[in-house]
């Protein structure tokens, strides 16, 4: 049995993928923000959230 996606279901993979790379760079902007004020950023929750999304979704993309 071939697993492999053909056609119109490659299409809409490729799509979701090209989806998730926008929203991770943007994400990667938001965090970079963040970054730039160093003393706010151990305290601030929606930067560990960002942090945490960003190498969650890094390590979708590597597989």
């Amino acid at each position: 049995m071939n697993m492999e996606p053909k056609g119109y279901e490659l299409l809409k993979i490729e799509t979701e993928i090209g989806k998730l790379e926008k929203e991770l760079s943007i994400h990667f902007d938001d965090l970079k923000k963040y970054e730039i004020d160093e003393d706010s950023v151990s305290e601030n929750s929606v930067y560990k959230k960002l942090h945490k999304m960003n190498v969650c979704c890094l390590k979708l993309l590597e597989t």
